[in-house]
């Protein structure tokens, strides 16, 4: 008993279990607020960079993921390849030089034209799309006196859809994470409707991120 006692201990004390609790009574890190301060920075930043947050929170990937899929996007050739308009879906698997690494992966984002709008107003601003990288994006941020960490489009991504109902094994694989449970694996079968429920729940965050 002592054994398993001091086993579990030992899963606990490794990783960053306390993460999930930081999030529950740390009133900076809660959804509202963390959408507020994005909003902030949005409002702030020339349109191209405040647009590229904008679009990192409607697809969930991260920062400099973002960054390369606005700049397929506006590849005609590149788009054509990467955009599946029936299944309103970029593939990012098919660019896996860039989308997916050893550690870090990501494979689908559900898109509506208003959001493909967003990363095609990027392009629009030519001196901002020659120049346009994550790193630049930080910098602007930083040049303002902003304090806000880009990071947080993924967490808002995450958890407005969680708040819609949309399942959690969903939301892993949209965000790249592979599943690992048996269920995820073999037997989680999401209805016909599943995209149809995520691109109306990304269409009201894009509503109150503009509003």
């Amino acid at each position: 008993m002592a054994g398993n006692a001091q086993t579990l201990l030992l899963k606990w004390s490794n990783g960053d279990w306390n993460k999930p609790f930081d999030r529950l009574f740390n009133d900076n890190l809660n959804y509202d607020a963390m959408l507020q301060r994005v909003k902030e920075m949005i409002k702030v930043l020339p349109p191209p960079y405040g647009n590229i947050i904008k679009f990192d929170c409607l697809t969930g990937l991260r920062p400099a993921e973002a960054v390369e899929s606005v700049r397929l996007i506006n590849d005609k050739e590149a788009f054509a390849k990467y955009y599946k308009p029936e299944r309103m879906a970029l593939e990012h698997f098919r660019f896996s030089s860039v989308f997916l690494r050893r550690t870090k992966k990501a494979y689908i984002s559900f898109v509506s034209p208003e959001i493909l709008k967003i990363a095609n107003s990027i392009s629009a601003a030519s001196s901002y799309n020659r120049i346009l990288s994550y790193n630049a994006v930080r910098l602007a941020i930083r040049k303002r006196g902003i304090n806000c960490d880009m990071r947080f489009c993924r967490k808002i991504h995450a958890s407005w859809l969680s708040h819609c109902g949309i399942q959690s094994e969903i939301i892993n694989m949209l965000q790249g994470r592979t599943p690992r449970s048996v269920f995820s694996r073999h037997y989680l079968t999401p209805k016909l409707d599943y995209r149809d429920k995520v691109l109306q729940a990304l269409d009201k965050l894009r509503r109150d991120i503009e509003r």
